[in-house]
């Protein structure tokens, strides 16, 4: 074992039926502690559960406030049984996060959401003896830091997505409103402003019909929303591929509102004429078939090929010849960026309908 990385996929798949069956049990036990709480079910001697021993061991009746402190401590379970599914779709379940080694499979069939292997857990305890212990903390301590971490996380999703969509609306408003059709303003030799307009995807690609692509845009966006508030409170998924996300939400909604709105609030005179925002007589396009404002132009560099390479010899060559706008540009980085850095974070819909919801 001490040659191995990390656990094959037979193994992972073996310790993914077991967290699953004690996921299922654990949600069973949280859901009938809700209703026991909200006084919507009832315990007599037939049940069988261990979060009913309580019952067994001659105790009549369970509290609200007991029965709340065990609920508190069984979604705590549960969440670390979903972030050990997380690490099996990224097969660095069963790695110990301080050593690096696998952890024993007996520890781990024991104790199935295990992160530390028990040298490394007893190593731990020992260098933080003068520190509080977590049980010195109280619930209600806990719960204002678990909230201040949500809060925080969809505060920063929030703040990403509303700032680059008021940038890239500002933008393409002023550009829209003081550029005819086609003009271009030298910024820097690699630099400059140059209004177009086109119908398509980022870089001025086009892709199908307008309007698919427009509802395509739309439904994208929407499942992102959904897919990061089913995601954003696991502890093991990191700011960073939050921001990514939000990144990409922000672009596509930025290019949405071009779409749907400025075919009917602009309309499109010819040069050397700008744009009117709410002319008297009306848009140029109906709804959701507005064209996107792009004005980004960087010609870094170019050069002619040789004219004995085939098929482009003798040919110029520029880079960066699409013309963009913000919108592309954070959908693209966040794009990059969570490939490069955050792809092994990306769950796939299996793994998303296996959590539980909390």
């Amino acid at each position: 074992m001490s040659d191995k990385t990390r656990y094959s996929d037979e193994e992972l798949q073996e310790f993914k039926e077991l967290i699953l069956q004690k996921l299922d049990k654990a949600q069973k036990e949280y859901d009938s502690l809700r209703a026991l709480i909200n006084n919507t079910e009832g315990n007599d001697t037939a049940d069988t559960s261990p979060t009913f021993k309580v019952l067994e061991e001659g105790a009549s009746t369970l509290s609200k406030e007991e029965a709340g402190q065990l609920a508190q401590r069984q979604m705590k379970f549960i969440q670390h049984l979903q972030n050990a599914l997380i690490r099996i779709e990224n097969k660095t379940y069963g790695v110990c996060c301080e050593t690096g080694e696998l952890i024993p499979k007996e520890r781990l069939r024991a104790v199935p959401h295990a992160t530390r292997s028990v040298e490394a857990k007893k190593l731990s305890e020992k260098e933080i003896t003068t520190t509080p212990k977590a049980s010195d903390t109280s619930p209600a301590e806990k719960k204002i830091t678990t909230d201040r971490t949500m809060r925080s996380r969809a505060t920063l999703v929030l703040v990403i997505t509303i700032l680059v969509v008021i940038l890239d609306q500002a933008s393409k408003i002023w550009i829209k409103t003081h550029f005819y059709l086609g003009e271009d303003v030298k910024i820097f030799s690699w630099f400059y402003l140059y209004f177009i307009e086109n119908n398509g995807m980022a870089f001025g690609m086009e892709l199908g019909s307008k309007l698919a692509l427009t509802l395509f845009r739309i439904a994208a966006v929407g499942f992102l929303i959904w897919y990061i508030a089913k995601i954003y409170a696991l502890r093991t998924i990191p700011r960073g591929y939050l921001a990514c996300l939000a990144f990409i939400i922000a672009g596509a909604a930025g290019n949405i509102f071009d779409c749907v709105f400025y075919g009917v609030v602009f309309n499109n005179p010819l040069p050397p004429q700008v744009a009117t925002f709410l002319p008297v007589g009306g848009g140029y396009a109906p709804w959701f078939m507005g064209r996107v404002v792009d004005m980004l132009y960087f010609p870094l560099f170019s050069f002619v090929w040789p004219s004995w390479m085939p098929l482009v010899g003798g040919q110029q060559f520029l880079f960066f010849q699409p013309i963009f706008n913000l919108a592309d540009a954070a959908i693209s980085c966040g794009i990059i960026v969570l490939i490069i850095f955050y792809h092994r974070y990306i769950l796939p819909p299996k793994a998303l309908a296996e959590l539980p919801e909390r």
